[in-house]
């Protein structure tokens, strides 16, 4: 069962694999034993999410679905998804 965290608790993770459902944004991140399911400051857990792929490395790019509210990850072992 995935826990509950607010994001500014969630500031300097490295995010290992993520997924988006009903429910909101769930995370796996670096030295977290459980999946975490992020919630922003308005109190929702709804993210817009784009991956950036630059220089052989990708960062989560996130924004708040409901205030806007932006937040930045670095990621580990993302590839980049091919069509």
């Amino acid at each position: 069962m995935a826990r509950d965290v607010p994001v500014d608790d969630a500031q300097g993770w490295v995010v290992l694999g993520w997924r988006s459902g009903e429910d909101g944004l769930f995370l796996r991140a670096r030295n977290q034993t459980d999946e975490i399911r992020l919630r922003c400051i308005c109190g929702r857990c709804h993210w817009i999410v784009r991956e950036l792929f630059s220089g052989g490395t990708a960062t989560l790019l996130l924004s708040c679905h409901n205030c806007g509210q932006k937040r930045t990850f670095l990621t580990e072992g993302l590839a980049t998804h091919l069509p």
